[in-house]
């Protein structure tokens, strides 16, 4: 996952399309064979959301199931410029820079929230 954020801080939130599962999350994404979580992080960020910025990593991951199988999700920060929008791919169909608290109110997962909460003190 990786955990956009601006001056202010603003976290920037992306809504999944429902056939996806719908929700706000940050930017997820899954690895393709021999790649690094990092370039994985690099790649889905800008994927996703057209951003570029300063990459940090979190050293924060956990495992979860998906279907039939269990994958391992790593945690990142990217620092943009403020002003920076995002360009939405087809899996998303809106975003939104909000405050932290308004972030953390929406989270589902307990990953996402203690992965946030590890991006807000590094930023």
């Amino acid at each position: 996952m990786v955990w956009i954020l601006r001056p202010g801080p603003e976290v920037l939130l992306l809504r999944l399309t429902e056939k996806r599962g719908g929700g706000e999350h940050p930017v997820t994404g899954k690895a393709d064979e021999e790649e690094s979580p990092r370039d994985c992080a690099v790649r889905e960020a800008f994927e996703e959301t057209g951003l570029r910025g300063d990459l940090v990593d979190l050293t924060f991951s956990h495992r979860y199931r998906e279907q039939r199988r269990e994958l391992q999700e790593h945690a990142f920060l990217l620092r943009v410029d403020k002003g920076s929008e995002p360009e939405l791919s087809a899996e998303h169909v809106s975003s939104r820079w909000v405050s932290p608290q308004e972030a953390r109110a929406v989270l589902e997962w307990d990953a996402h929230r203690e992965a946030l909460a590890l991006a807000l003190a590094a930023y």
